[in-house]
C-alpha cells in the first residue's frame, strides 16, 4: 500500500466508524459537498459555494442536534485549507478555522460536549515538511494547539482523535523517518499540552501506522492500524492504552488475504470494541474484528 492510498482510504473509513449513519447526512446535506464553484482565497471561513473542492473526513456528535464535521477545501489558487462545519439539528453551517502557513488538513474530530471539540490533521511547511496539527473548539472559536513531532521525522500525520473529556484526548497517526519508513504515532492532551507517547512496534515489522482510536476513559484507549511484514504486504494492528503504556494486542488476519488493514474503531467499554477496514484477498473485501476483553476475532461481513 502506498502512503497516499493508505491515507485516503483511512480518511474515508474513519468517518464511517465515527459517524455511522451521519456519513449520509454529511454527504447529502453539507454545503462542503453540495457546493462547487468559483475560487476562494485566504484562510478562515470560505464563502459558501466558492471552494473548488471540499471534503469532510471526520465527524463527532454529542446529540442529534449537535454534530461537528471536519476536513479541507481547495481555494481557486490551489491552496488546501482546514474546514469545519456544524449541524444544529436543522442545517449545516460553516465555521471559521485557523490555518498554519502552507497546506492544512483536518482528518478527525472528537467532541466530549457541544462546546468542546478537538480536531487533528497535518499541515505542510514552506520547506515541504509535514507537521502534526490540532485545533480546539471552545463553543465560540477554533484555535490551533501546539503539537509535538517525533525527533528526526521527515513527515508527521495525525489521523484520528478521541476525547473522553475536554482535558483528556488521544490522537494517533504515523510519521516517516528520514529514510521514508512509516512508524506509528500517538499523542496525549492533558488539558494544557500535547505530549508524544511511546508506541510499540510488532516484532519484525518493516513499517507501522495507526489510523483510528477510541477511548472510553482517559486510561482506556484502543487504537488500530496496520504494519508491514514484507514489501507490499501488511497485517492488522491493534494497541491498547492503560493510562501508562501502549501495548500490542494480537489481531487475526484472513489466511487468504495478501494484505489487511484496520482503519476505524469504536469501543463501548474496555471489553467491547469493533474495528473495521479491508483486506486484499485478492480483491478489496470488507473486514471487521471484535474485541471481547480477551481476544480479537474476525467477524463475517456481507458484501453487496
Amino acid at each position: 500500500m502506498t502512503k497516499e492510498r493508505g491515507r485516503a482510504v483511512s480518511r474515508t473509513l474513519a468517518i464511517v466508524v465515527a459517524a455511522g449513519c451521519m456519513l449520509l447526512t454529511v454527504a447529502t446535506a453539507s454545503p462542503a459537498l453540495a457546493d462547487h464553484g468559483g475560487g476562494s482565497g485566504g484562510g478562515g471561513q470560505p464563502p459558501p459555494g466558492t471552494a473548488l473542492q471540499s471534503e469532510l473526513y471526520g465527524a463527532s456528535c454529542t446529540s442529534a442536534s449537535a454534530c461537528t464535521a471536519v476536513g479541507d477545501y481547495v481555494t481557486s489558487t490551489g491552496a488546501s485549507k482546514t474546514l469545519a462545519e456544524r449541524w444544529n439539528g436543522t442545517a449545516w453551517a460553516l465555521q471559521s478555522t485557523p490555518n498554519p502557513s502552507g497546506a492544512s488538513y483536518l482528518n478527525g474530530v472528537s467532541c466530549p460536549s457541544a462546546s468542546a471539540c478537538t480536531a487533528v490533521g497535518w499541515y505542510v511547511t514552506s520547506t515541504n515538511a509535514t507537521l502534526t496539527l490540532a485545533e480546539n473548539w471552545n463553543g465560540t472559536t477554533w484555535t490551533v494547539q501546539s503539537t509535538p513531532n517525533p525527533s528526526g521525522a521527515a513527515h508527521s500525520f495525525l489521523q484520528d482523535v478521541a476525547c473522553p473529556s475536554a482535558t483528556a484526548c488521544t490522537a494517533v497517526g504515523y510519521y516517516t523517518t528520514s529514510t521514508g519508513v512509516a512508524q506509528a504515532l500517538a499523542e496525549n492532551w492533558n488539558g494544557t499540552t500535547w505530549t508524544l507517547q511511546s508506541t510499540p512496534t510488532p516484532s519484525g515489522a518493516t513499517s507501522s501506522g495507526l489510523s483510528g482510536v477510541s477511548c472510553t476513559s482517559a486510561s482506556a484507549c484502543t487504537s488500530v492500524g496496520w504494519y508491514g511484514v514484507s514489501p507490499g504486504a501488511y497485517e492488522t494492528l491493534a494497541e491498547t492504552w492503560n493510562g501508562t503504556t501502549w501495548a500490542i494486542q494480537s489481531t487475526p488476519n484472513r489466511t487468504a488475504a495478501t494484505s489487511s488493514y484496520l482503519f476505524g474503531v469504536s469501543c463501548t467499554s474496555a471489553s467491547a470494541c469493533t474495528a473495521t477496514g479491508y483486506d486484499l484477498s485478492p480483491n478489496y473485501t470488507a473486514l471487521a474484528e471484535r474485541w471481547n476483553g480477551t481476544t480479537w476475532a474476525l467477524q463475517s461481513t456481507p458484501n453487496p
